[in-house]
Protein backbone atom coordinates (compact mmCIF):
# COMPACT_ATOMS: atom_id res chain seq x y z
CA UNK A 1 0.00 0.00 0.00
CA UNK A 2 3.28 2.05 0.83
CA UNK A 3 4.19 1.97 -2.80
CA UNK A 4 1.17 2.14 -4.28
CA UNK A 5 0.67 5.53 -2.66
CA UNK A 6 3.73 6.91 -3.42
CA UNK A 7 3.81 5.90 -6.99
CA UNK A 8 0.55 7.60 -7.55
CA UNK A 9 2.37 10.77 -5.49
CA UNK A 10 5.02 10.67 -8.05
CA UNK A 11 2.47 10.59 -10.89
CA UNK A 12 0.53 13.53 -9.74
CA UNK A 13 3.73 15.45 -9.45
CA UNK A 14 4.89 14.34 -12.87
CA UNK A 15 1.32 15.40 -14.18
CA UNK A 16 1.38 18.86 -12.26
CA UNK A 17 5.38 19.71 -14.08
CA UNK A 18 4.34 18.47 -17.24
CA UNK A 19 1.37 20.47 -17.60
CA UNK A 20 2.67 23.62 -16.32
CA UNK A 21 2.72 26.11 -18.88
CA UNK A 22 4.96 29.49 -19.36
CA UNK A 23 3.62 32.60 -18.59
CA UNK A 24 2.53 34.21 -21.73
CA UNK A 25 3.43 37.35 -22.77
CA UNK A 26 2.54 39.88 -25.87
CA UNK A 27 6.07 42.15 -26.71
CA UNK A 28 5.88 44.86 -29.20
CA UNK A 29 9.14 44.94 -31.34
CA UNK A 30 10.73 46.81 -33.84
CA UNK A 31 12.48 44.94 -37.26
CA UNK A 32 15.77 46.62 -37.04
CA UNK A 33 18.81 45.49 -35.43
CA UNK A 34 18.00 47.36 -32.34
CA UNK A 35 16.01 44.66 -31.46
CA UNK A 36 18.05 42.01 -31.72
CA UNK A 37 18.16 40.78 -28.10
CA UNK A 38 14.77 39.95 -28.24
CA UNK A 39 14.79 37.83 -31.44
CA UNK A 40 17.64 35.39 -30.08
CA UNK A 41 15.86 35.35 -27.12
CA UNK A 42 13.07 33.92 -28.72
CA UNK A 43 14.83 31.96 -31.36
CA UNK A 44 17.35 30.67 -28.41
CA UNK A 45 14.78 29.50 -25.84
CA UNK A 46 16.34 32.30 -23.56
CA UNK A 47 12.77 33.29 -23.18
CA UNK A 48 11.47 29.94 -22.17
CA UNK A 49 14.07 29.03 -20.17
CA UNK A 50 13.05 31.88 -17.88
CA UNK A 51 9.57 30.32 -17.79
CA UNK A 52 7.99 32.97 -20.42
CA UNK A 53 6.05 32.09 -23.67
CA UNK A 54 6.94 35.10 -25.43
CA UNK A 55 4.75 36.41 -28.87
CA UNK A 56 6.29 39.56 -30.88
CA UNK A 57 4.02 42.29 -32.59
CA UNK A 58 5.91 43.48 -34.75
CA UNK A 59 6.67 46.95 -36.20
CA UNK A 60 8.54 49.48 -38.34
CA UNK A 61 9.53 51.36 -36.02
CA UNK A 62 9.61 51.67 -31.84
CA UNK A 63 7.07 54.44 -31.48
CA UNK A 64 4.08 51.42 -32.82
CA UNK A 65 5.47 49.19 -30.55
CA UNK A 66 5.20 51.44 -27.94
CA UNK A 67 1.51 52.23 -29.17
CA UNK A 68 0.71 48.50 -28.76
CA UNK A 69 1.26 48.51 -25.21
CA UNK A 70 -0.54 52.08 -24.44
CA UNK A 71 -3.76 50.42 -26.41
CA UNK A 72 -3.56 47.34 -24.26
CA UNK A 73 -1.81 45.02 -27.28
CA UNK A 74 1.50 44.34 -25.98
CA UNK A 75 2.03 43.93 -22.21
CA UNK A 76 6.03 45.45 -23.03
CA UNK A 77 7.62 46.78 -25.90
CA UNK A 78 11.53 48.08 -26.27
CA UNK A 79 11.71 51.75 -27.35
CA UNK A 80 14.56 55.00 -27.56
CA UNK A 81 13.87 57.54 -24.75
CA UNK A 82 12.03 60.02 -26.93
CA UNK A 83 9.81 57.60 -28.12
CA UNK A 84 8.18 56.29 -25.14
CA UNK A 85 8.30 59.73 -23.10
CA UNK A 86 5.93 61.17 -26.19
CA UNK A 87 3.72 58.56 -25.16
CA UNK A 88 3.98 59.52 -21.34
CA UNK A 89 3.59 62.92 -22.22
CA UNK A 90 -0.15 62.30 -23.37
CA UNK A 91 -0.57 60.61 -19.89
CA UNK A 92 -0.16 56.92 -21.06
CA UNK A 93 0.78 54.63 -18.09
CA UNK A 94 3.96 53.99 -19.12
CA UNK A 95 6.98 52.11 -17.23
CA UNK A 96 10.05 52.36 -18.00
CA UNK A 97 12.24 48.96 -16.20
CA UNK A 98 16.00 49.16 -17.43
CA UNK A 99 17.92 50.13 -20.04
CA UNK A 100 19.07 47.15 -22.48
CA UNK A 101 21.30 49.23 -25.20
CA UNK A 102 22.82 52.04 -25.73
CA UNK A 103 25.08 53.69 -28.35
CA UNK A 104 26.69 56.73 -29.79
CA UNK A 105 27.12 55.56 -33.30
CA UNK A 106 24.23 53.68 -34.37
CA UNK A 107 22.15 56.48 -35.46
CA UNK A 108 24.09 58.31 -38.76
CA UNK A 109 23.53 60.56 -40.72
CA UNK A 110 23.43 59.73 -44.19
CA UNK A 111 23.87 62.54 -47.01
CA UNK A 112 24.41 62.83 -51.05
CA UNK A 113 28.14 62.42 -51.58
CA UNK A 114 28.78 66.07 -52.23
CA UNK A 115 27.98 67.21 -48.81
CA UNK A 116 30.76 67.91 -46.89
CA UNK A 117 29.45 70.07 -44.11
CA UNK A 118 26.06 70.17 -41.82
CA UNK A 119 26.07 73.79 -43.28
CA UNK A 120 25.37 72.50 -46.88
CA UNK A 121 22.13 70.64 -45.83
CA UNK A 122 18.90 72.70 -47.33
CA UNK A 123 16.46 70.09 -46.78
CA UNK A 124 16.46 67.44 -43.86
CA UNK A 125 14.78 64.32 -43.43
CA UNK A 126 13.20 63.18 -40.25
CA UNK A 127 11.28 60.71 -38.68
CA UNK A 128 8.55 63.14 -36.44
CA UNK A 129 8.85 62.35 -32.59
CA UNK A 130 12.05 60.77 -32.67
CA UNK A 131 15.32 59.85 -32.43
CA UNK A 132 15.84 61.13 -35.98
CA UNK A 133 14.40 64.14 -35.48
CA UNK A 134 16.33 64.98 -32.03
CA UNK A 135 19.34 63.85 -33.59
CA UNK A 136 18.89 66.77 -36.70
CA UNK A 137 18.28 69.26 -34.38
CA UNK A 138 21.60 68.98 -32.30
CA UNK A 139 23.87 68.79 -35.24
CA UNK A 140 22.41 72.31 -36.65
CA UNK A 141 23.16 73.77 -33.01
CA UNK A 142 26.24 72.52 -32.64
CA UNK A 143 27.19 73.44 -36.24
CA UNK A 144 25.56 77.35 -35.91
CA UNK A 145 22.62 76.35 -38.56
CA UNK A 146 19.64 78.38 -38.20
CA UNK A 147 16.92 76.11 -38.39
CA UNK A 148 14.39 78.75 -39.80
CA UNK A 149 16.82 78.32 -43.16
CA UNK A 150 16.47 74.46 -43.54
CA UNK A 151 13.66 72.41 -44.69
CA UNK A 152 12.29 69.73 -42.49
CA UNK A 153 10.62 66.56 -44.37
CA UNK A 154 8.81 64.47 -42.57
CA UNK A 155 8.92 60.78 -43.81
CA UNK A 156 9.03 57.07 -42.24
CA UNK A 157 12.04 55.54 -41.96
CA UNK A 158 12.35 53.42 -44.71
CA UNK A 159 10.82 56.29 -46.96
CA UNK A 160 14.51 58.37 -45.93
CA UNK A 161 16.89 56.23 -48.48
CA UNK A 162 14.81 56.97 -51.63
CA UNK A 163 14.31 60.85 -50.52
CA UNK A 164 17.97 61.10 -50.52
CA UNK A 165 18.62 58.92 -53.88
CA UNK A 166 15.71 61.25 -55.56
CA UNK A 167 17.77 64.62 -54.42
CA UNK A 168 14.29 65.13 -51.99
CA UNK A 169 16.27 65.78 -49.13
CA UNK A 170 19.90 66.53 -48.81
CA UNK A 171 20.42 64.25 -45.38
CA UNK A 172 18.93 61.94 -42.92
CA UNK A 173 19.57 60.78 -39.11
CA UNK A 174 18.32 57.32 -38.86
CA UNK A 175 18.98 54.14 -36.97
CA UNK A 176 20.52 50.76 -38.95
CA UNK A 177 19.32 49.52 -41.76
CA UNK A 178 18.33 53.00 -43.49
CA UNK A 179 21.94 54.65 -43.55
CA UNK A 180 23.28 51.31 -45.12
CA UNK A 181 20.36 51.11 -47.55
CA UNK A 182 21.09 55.14 -48.16
CA UNK A 183 24.92 54.24 -48.79
CA UNK A 184 24.75 51.11 -50.61
CA UNK A 185 22.28 53.69 -53.12
CA UNK A 186 24.96 56.37 -52.90
CA UNK A 187 24.60 58.85 -50.30
CA UNK A 188 28.07 59.08 -47.66
CA UNK A 189 27.67 58.43 -43.70
CA UNK A 190 28.92 61.99 -42.43
CA UNK A 191 28.58 61.80 -39.07
CA UNK A 192 26.98 59.74 -35.90
CA UNK A 193 24.48 61.05 -33.36
CA UNK A 194 27.40 60.50 -30.97
CA UNK A 195 29.29 63.19 -32.88
CA UNK A 196 26.68 66.03 -31.72
CA UNK A 197 26.39 64.78 -28.51
CA UNK A 198 23.82 61.80 -28.00
CA UNK A 199 24.04 58.52 -27.51
CA UNK A 200 20.96 56.88 -27.18
CA UNK A 201 19.37 54.49 -24.85
CA UNK A 202 16.91 51.72 -25.23
CA UNK A 203 14.29 51.46 -22.45
CA UNK A 204 12.25 48.18 -22.26
CA UNK A 205 8.93 49.32 -20.97
CA UNK A 206 5.66 47.73 -19.43
CA UNK A 207 2.09 48.72 -19.14
CA UNK A 208 1.47 50.31 -15.36
CA UNK A 209 -1.49 48.22 -15.09
CA UNK A 210 -0.05 44.76 -16.31
CA UNK A 211 3.12 45.82 -14.38
CA UNK A 212 1.42 46.22 -10.59
CA UNK A 213 0.67 43.22 -10.83
CA UNK A 214 3.26 41.23 -12.83
CA UNK A 215 6.18 42.79 -11.20
CA UNK A 216 7.78 39.03 -11.40
CA UNK A 217 7.50 38.30 -15.01
CA UNK A 218 9.19 41.26 -15.80
CA UNK A 219 12.28 40.44 -13.80
CA UNK A 220 11.91 37.23 -15.98
CA UNK A 221 11.99 39.69 -18.92
CA UNK A 222 14.60 41.35 -17.44
CA UNK A 223 16.60 38.36 -16.60
CA UNK A 224 16.12 36.80 -20.45
CA UNK A 225 17.91 40.03 -21.93
CA UNK A 226 20.58 39.79 -19.31
CA UNK A 227 21.46 36.99 -20.92
CA UNK A 228 21.07 36.91 -24.45
CA UNK A 229 23.24 40.14 -24.34
CA UNK A 230 26.01 39.10 -22.65
CA UNK A 231 26.10 36.16 -25.65
CA UNK A 232 25.88 38.91 -28.26
CA UNK A 233 28.42 40.84 -26.46
CA UNK A 234 30.63 37.40 -26.59
CA UNK A 235 30.06 36.42 -30.08
CA UNK A 236 28.80 38.95 -32.23
CA UNK A 237 29.41 37.70 -35.35
CA UNK A 238 27.52 34.93 -34.52
CA UNK A 239 24.75 37.24 -33.48
CA UNK A 240 24.79 38.91 -36.50
CA UNK A 241 24.48 35.78 -39.13
CA UNK A 242 21.38 34.81 -36.86
CA UNK A 243 19.65 37.81 -36.64
CA UNK A 244 20.01 37.64 -40.68
CA UNK A 245 18.32 34.16 -40.60
CA UNK A 246 15.46 35.53 -39.14
CA UNK A 247 14.76 38.84 -40.30
CA UNK A 248 16.68 38.38 -43.77
CA UNK A 249 18.67 42.10 -42.87
CA UNK A 250 22.03 41.65 -44.22
CA UNK A 251 24.39 40.77 -41.07
CA UNK A 252 27.28 43.06 -42.94
CA UNK A 253 24.77 45.75 -41.76
CA UNK A 254 24.44 44.13 -38.46
CA UNK A 255 28.03 43.11 -37.07
CA UNK A 256 29.24 46.54 -36.72
CA UNK A 257 26.89 47.93 -34.91
CA UNK A 258 26.24 44.88 -32.32
CA UNK A 259 30.11 45.20 -31.94
CA UNK A 260 30.45 48.96 -31.24
CA UNK A 261 27.33 49.11 -28.92
CA UNK A 262 26.64 48.68 -25.02
CA UNK A 263 24.66 45.46 -24.40
CA UNK A 264 24.33 46.21 -20.68
CA UNK A 265 21.20 45.91 -19.42
CA UNK A 266 20.94 48.27 -16.20
CA UNK A 267 19.02 50.65 -14.42
CA UNK A 268 18.34 54.29 -14.71
CA UNK A 269 21.09 56.71 -13.12
CA UNK A 270 21.38 60.28 -12.39
CA UNK A 271 23.45 60.93 -15.38
CA UNK A 272 21.15 58.81 -17.88
CA UNK A 273 18.03 61.71 -16.35
CA UNK A 274 20.13 64.52 -17.03
CA UNK A 275 20.61 63.63 -20.80
CA UNK A 276 16.81 62.66 -20.52
CA UNK A 277 16.02 66.44 -19.51
CA UNK A 278 17.74 67.67 -22.58
CA UNK A 279 15.22 65.49 -24.27
CA UNK A 280 12.59 66.47 -22.49
CA UNK A 281 13.53 70.48 -22.96
CA UNK A 282 13.60 69.51 -26.95
CA UNK A 283 10.26 67.92 -27.37
CA UNK A 284 8.37 71.44 -25.66
CA UNK A 285 10.53 73.47 -27.73
CA UNK A 286 9.51 71.93 -30.53
CA UNK A 287 5.97 71.60 -29.38
CA UNK A 288 6.02 67.99 -29.63
CA UNK A 289 4.85 68.25 -26.36
CA UNK A 290 2.81 70.45 -24.73
CA UNK A 291 4.46 70.40 -20.89
CA UNK A 292 7.85 68.59 -19.38
CA UNK A 293 6.82 64.77 -18.83
CA UNK A 294 7.44 63.89 -15.44
CA UNK A 295 9.40 60.43 -16.64
CA UNK A 296 11.24 60.15 -13.00
CA UNK A 297 7.73 59.42 -11.21
CA UNK A 298 7.03 56.51 -13.54
CA UNK A 299 10.79 55.29 -13.76
CA UNK A 300 11.09 51.97 -11.82
CA UNK A 301 14.24 53.04 -10.29
CA UNK A 302 16.22 49.20 -9.73
CA UNK A 303 13.11 47.79 -9.08
CA UNK A 304 13.23 45.46 -12.03
CA UNK A 305 16.15 43.35 -11.70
Amino acid sequence: MKLRSLMAALAVACFAMGSAKAENLVIGVGTDAAYTPFYLALERGIFKKHGLDVQFLKFSNGGEAVDAVVAGQAQLSGAAEQTTMIRMARGADLRPTVIYEESGSYIKLVTKPDIADVKQIKTFGVVKGSVSEYSASLAMSKFGVDPSTVKIVPAGPPELPALLARGDIDGYFAWEPWPSIGIRQGGKALLTSGDVGYAYTMWLTASGAWLDKNMGTAKSVVAALTEVNAQITAEPDKAAQEFQAITKLPASDTVGFLKTTKWDVRPFTERDYASFDKIVDFMVSQKISATKVDFRTAMQKGQVK
